[in-house]
């Protein structure tokens, strides 16, 4: 009976998260990762920042050398409603930046689901790359919880399994 409780609950818990990755190289831990603008597919505004900062922060807490495009030119909330202008701003800081590794995604979903709940629930995709446009690794994940987390809580779980995936030697 307990094997079958377990093994229920495995499966149930399973069923809250899903995460899709290609096998990453070998990747150096002394060079300086970039992270460009994400792509907000999602119905929330400013999604793609929060996704972002969460993504630099849990980079930083593997060891690796981050840096987040300035975003002193454009807000975050003009990058929702012009993201091009962000995206070409960011490539011309990039170019001026030491060779090193460029992560770039989009969040495809950020939100409270609709209900007596709300339960948080997310998704997002990120790519890896050299400077030179080199793609290294691509990696989607979704996520959801209960109705008391709180949605940065349950992105950043999904974004710490995505990470972990990478090969940092």
């Amino acid at each position: 009976m307990k094997t079958l409780l377990t093994t229920a609950l495995a499966l149930f818990l399973a069923g809250c998260a899903s995460q899709y990755s290609a096998q990453s190289p070998a990747l150096n831990s002394g060079n300086t990762l970039y992270i460009m603008p994400f792509a907000n597919q999602s119905n929330m505004p400013m999604a793609q920042a929060q996704a972002e900062q969460l993504v630099a922060s849990a980079l930083a807490d593997q060891g690796i050398k981050v840096r987040v495009y300035p975003k002193a030119q454009v807000g975050d909330l003009q990058a929702s409603l012009e993201p091009q202008q962000r995206q070409q701003e960011a490539q011309a800081w990039l170019m001026q930046q030491p060779a090193g590794y460029v992560l770039a995604g989009s969040v495809q979903e950020w939100q409270y689901k609709y209900g007596l709940d709300g339960e948080p629930a997310v998704g997002l995709t990120l790519t890896l790359a050299t400077s030179t446009g080199e793609q290294l690794w691509r990696g989607s994940a979704s996520n959801s919880g209960w109705g008391r987390e709180s949605l940065s809580g349950v992105a950043l779980d999904a974004i710490e399994d995505l990470l972990d995936q990478l090969d940092w030697e």
